[in-house]
């Protein structure tokens, strides 16, 4: 025999508490002062608000015309045509114009931005706080003006350290935990705090929803097993964020290997918490056998591209033979292995195009990989010049000009071997190694350009394919002949 309140009873209870606490003219004199603090707290922290965007407004203006003016004296000073040529593209580039503003500004950027999260909060748990002292040396009720203090000073502490997250963190990943994560917390944590204000909470956890065979299902644990369980998985992406964060400052190396790892233990971690849902649930082993043994047959068949993509996922996290950073050739295109999941595999090339890759498909077919072992890796630059230069000099010019651009490692030296005696060109390929997988197509482009001028200087042509038709006899004079029949034919 179940004792406990059904959730209808408990929303009846509920309506009937609220509308009888409202009724009270001391809480109703509470929330008259209440909605006058919280007034009152907006209105002027509007007003502070505005003051304090003018005044960072004024400065950020203000530094950039220092920069502006001290660029503009830098190139009178230089009295170079060309240099001020540059300078003036330069002094028109918005993005790095604002870049060296923010430098300028530095920490009081941030802490200009910080203060104006928490000035309504802050205004708010302060007037609010009055008006409770008020109450209570009045000798009046004040329990309701206490909560909303307590309230007001967490959503001060809210807005202080996401302000403070902002800051110091990368901004898209805050507004990511903030919108889905942080921000959902602190609206549940208000919900209860407003309930359990009202009513007493654990009276509302206890009452039944649905009966079970192994007893009834209450409206706490069905909140854990849905609203708990999103929080544990959001604290788990939260926590390997934090990790992979730290890891990479501290060492500045890359973190494909360790990201690799904690996302086996992300999603370990997500079994745990699954297998507290079923417990908490009230299924037991043998329901939990029942229910699987009876859909294995169904979802095996129906899920097993999924299956065969999770195993993969799950064979190359514990492989590591592919991990997030590494560069590889995907349907033709190269680019970098941005997220490695259990699922899926998401390379974005240079073009800022994502390649959704299913997991079996690095274990079911060859896989180019630039950074397996090393990152290192050697671009190819072919060149051909006209069978009229020395091919010794053009060989060591060749490898002299790769070994000026400051990308080019110095050991293993580039080469610049002939490979080939083609048609029109003699034909050289230049070597040279990179330490970054990432940056050998802007290097091949950039030593094509330095091949181009130091051939040039040196006097070298650079051949190109070209036809000529030479007509031995003139041309056969037809005049009226008849065509004869087989020629007519083919025609």
């Amino acid at each position: 025999m179940n004792s406990a309140p059904t959730v209808f009873q408990i929303v009846t209870d509920f309506w009937l508490s609220l509308l009888k606490l409202l009724g009270r003219p001391a809480v109703q004199m509470q929330l008259l002062a209440a909605g006058a603090a919280v007034l009152a707290a907006w209105l002027l922290a509007r007003v502070i608000v505005r003051a304090l965007h003018s005044a960072q407004t004024q400065r950020r203006e203000r530094i950039r015309r220092q920069i502006i003016a001290a660029e503009e004296a830098r190139q009178r000073a230089a009295g170079d045509d060309e240099n001020q040529s540059v300078g003036s593209v330069l002094l028109f580039d918005e993005a790095a114009l604002d870049e060296a503003v923010a430098r300028r500004l530095g920490a009081t950027h941030h802490l200009l931005s910080m203060l104006i999260q928490i000035v309504y909060p802050a205004l708010a748990t302060l007037f609010l706080y009055g008006a409770y002292v008020y109450f209570v040396v009045q000798g009046w009720y004040s329990g309701l003006l206490g909560g909303l203090v307590t309230l007001f000073a967490a959503y001060l502490v809210f807005r202080l350290l996401m302000g403070l997250a902002y800051a110091v963190g990368n901004p898209a990943r805050v507004q990511y935990y903030h919108q889905r994560f942080f921000g959902p917390l602190f609206g549940v944590f208000v919900v209860l705090l407003v309930v359990n204000t009202i009513t007493d909470i654990t009276t509302i956890a206890d009452a039944t929803v649905l009966h079970l065979e192994e007893g009834w299902l209450s409206l706490g644990a069905l909140f854990a097993a849905t609203v708990g369980f999103y929080f544990w998985i959001m604290a788990i992406s939260l926590i390997k964020d934090l990790i992979k964060s730290y890891y990479g400052w501290r060492t500045g190396a890359n973190t494909g290997s360790l990201n690799a790892a904690l996302t086996l233990v992300q999603y370990g971690l997500i079994g745990l918490g699954l297998f507290a849902i079923f417990n908490i649930l009230q299924f037991n082993p043998t329901t939990v056998a029942a229910i699987t043994g009876g859909l294995s047959i169904g979802i095996g068949f129906a899920l097993q591209d999924v299956l065969k993509n999770f195993l993969g996922g799950i064979i190359v996290l514990f492989e590591g033979s592919v991990r997030p950073g590494d560069w590889v050739e995907v349907a033709g295109a190269e680019g970098e292995v941005d997220k490695l999941s259990i699922r899926s595999t998401v390379v974005r090339t240079f073009d800022n195009v994502e390649y959704i890759v299913p997991n079996q498909d690095w274990l079911s077919s060859t896989v180019t990989t630039y950074t397996r072992n090393s990152r290192r890796v050697r671009t190819r630059v072919p060149v051909g010049v006209s069978y009229n230069a020395d091919p010794h000099a053009v060989q060591k010019l060749l490898i002299e000009t790769a070994l000026a651009h400051p990308d080019v490692v110095k050991e293993p030296p580039p080469a610049a071997p002939l490979v080939d005696f083609g048609a029109s060109s003699v034909d050289f390929v230049v070597l040279a190694w990179v330490d970054d997988a990432k940056i050998k197509g802007k290097v091949a482009a950039e030593l094509r350009m330095r091949i181009w001028d130091a051939l040039k200087a040196a006097g070298v042509e650079i051949p190109f394919p070209q036809q000529d038709v030479h007509i031995r006899s003139g041309l056969p004079h037809l005049g009226n002949q008849a065509v004869p029949a087989a020629d007519a034919t083919k025609g």
